[in-house]
């Protein structure tokens, strides 16, 4: 690419180096993860003021970091494995944008455990996000939309943005009660069982 469009050709290998620093990140990450308490045994607030934490003593080094705060609302009920560890990374994505890309003074996660749909809103006040770079759904070297977005997609879940150049960003994932929450989840695979076996007879 580099002869004809050379412009383009680097704009893809920004985009290759940032997917391959965020693919080595993660990777640490889940080792990390291993040698420690395991993700699905700790509460989502408690993961995501740790990923706060993190965030912002590296963001420190480089620079002031923004403020943050975790919220928990309604009953905490225990998340189905899968999503609980799915939600977590989705949520660590999108608070890592905004720790990063932002240039926010503060940062706001909020968990809410209702009993038809949970939902995870993390906001900021920062430089917000491009209309055309939402309606693509991607910029070179920043957000990571498209990650978020498959993540969100493979668990069944809904991800709306909200944002506007200098007003902040707001980022919602709602998942539906029935696969959400694992109680639910339980129910939800014997009652499908339920229907096979009574679809043999």
């Amino acid at each position: 690419m580099f002869p004809r469009v050379p412009d383009q050709a680097m704009q893809a290998l920004d985009g290759a180096i940032t997917l391959t620093e965020q693919a080595i990140a993660e990777g640490r990450s889940a080792i990390k993860d291993l040698r420690s308490e395991s993700i699905a045994q700790r509460d989502l607030a408690e993961l995501l003021t740790a990923t706060c934490q993190e965030l912002a003593v590296a963001e420190g080094e480089n620079g002031d970091a923004p403020t943050f705060h975790v919220v928990a609302e309604g009953d905490c009920r225990d998340l189905a494995p899968i999503l609980h560890e799915e939600i977590h990374r989705i949520a660590r994505e999108v608070l890592r944008n905004a720790f990063q890309h932002a240039s926010a003074g503060h940062i706001e996660a909020e968990i809410r455990y209702d009993a038809k749909v949970f939902r995870l809103r993390i906001r900021d006040d920062g430089k917000g996000i491009d209309r055309e770079v939402l309606k693509e759904g991607s910029r070179s070297g920043h957000w990571g939309l498209p990650a978020v977005r498959e993540r969100a997609q493979r668990i069944g879940a809904q991800l709306d943005f909200w944002s506007e150049p200098g007003a902040g960003t707001e980022v919602q994932l709602s998942v539906p009660a029935a696969i959400a929450y694992k109680t639910s989840h339980k129910g939800l695979r014997a009652g499908v069982f339920r229907r096979v076996k009574n679809n043999e007879r």
